[in-house]
């Protein structure tokens, strides 16, 4: 198998929410941040210099000590604060509930280390609004900033393999990735936002998803790309997808779903084979040490 993949259940949508159009007035963009004001800087960058722009840049501070970077206040951003590091499903619904006073009815999230193109919300807004089928959501590619295989390998694998693209099933995905989405803001608080068991990046945002799929369609617009420097270091490599094995089974304990423990990927380029085996690997360790850490809770849906 290559990394294209689906969650191993089916979907249905009941009580379908009809969201309203996009426009960039009414659409706030959230960054939640972690020891990575560097890379915080490169999203908040990006987004103030695209045409158009959304109305509010909401920077959520995760860090345990309120001491911020001296270019957040030259910034036409809006920090949130709040006492110690509560992960990133606290951070995104702490940036949510954020109150300027505004109308709001979108939220558009991304990671930092995200640069967004200048036409990235036209892009966005066209996609949203292109048909007249409602849409709870509407997700975008993330892809790595590649120069070639050689150079920038791991770049060039998490792009080749589609890493940070959401399952898909027939009727587009089945949730949403936090990299590069977003969500009306209705759907978002009549799911209850973000499960703040999640205490990882990882799985949080797929479960979202999930629910906001028993909303409504979640949309694919392909030209809607994000891209985000990954390291060029293995040990960071293996510390994400370990984190991402985590997730799975966290998910997978959530929403009582058959083993969600990956096994064989065949890289679509034979010469990136030893990042897909070193991805199974951390995957693996990940899904195995905290499978039995997660408690079988009810299913949120009923029986699946």
């Amino acid at each position: 198998m290559t990394w294209t993949w689906k969650i191993p259940m089916r979907i249905e949508t009941f009580s379908p929410l009809r969201a309203p159009l996009l426009h960039p007035q009414f659409i706030r963009a959230i960054i939640p941040t972690f020891q990575d004001w560097d890379d915080a800087m490169i999203t908040v960058e990006s987004l103030i210099n695209t045409d158009p722009r959304p109305n509010e840049i909401v920077l959520v501070n995760d860090n345990q000590e309120f001491d911020v970077p001296s270019w957040i206040s030259r910034s036409p951003v809006y920090l949130v604060n709040y006492n110690g590091n509560r992960g990133p499903a606290f951070a995104r619904n702490a940036g949510a509930c954020f109150s300027t006073g505004r109308r709001i009815d979108w939220f558009y999230f991304t990671d930092t280390g995200c640069a967004h193109d200048r036409c990235f919300f036209g892009e966005l807004i066209d996609a949203g609004n292109s048909d007249q089928q409602s849409k709870v959501a509407i997700a975008g590619p993330v892809i790595g900033v590649s120069v070639s295989s050689k150079t920038t390998p791991i770049n060039h694998y998490m792009t080749e393999e589609a890493i940070l693209f959401p399952p898909m099933d027939e009727n587009g995905p089945q949730a949403i990735i936090t990299a590069n989405a977003a969500v009306s803001a209705s759907a978002f608080f009549a799911t209850g936002g973000f499960d703040v068991s999640f205490k990882l990046a990882a799985g949080e945002d797929l479960f979202l998803g999930v629910k906001l799929r028993r909303l409504g369609r979640i949309h694919w617009a392909e030209a809607m790309v994000v891209r985000h420097r990954f390291k060029e270091c293995i040990d960071d490599f293996r510390r994400r997808f370990v984190r991402y094995g985590a997730g799975n089974a966290q998910l997978e304990r959530r929403l009582h779903l058959p083993s969600m423990r990956i096994e064989r990927i065949t890289a679509r380029c034979a010469s990136m084979q030893m990042f897909a085996d070193e991805q199974v690997a951390a995957m693996q360790l990940g899904y195995d040490k905290n499978i039995k850490k997660f408690p079988k809770n009810a299913c949120p849906f009923g029986s699946s």
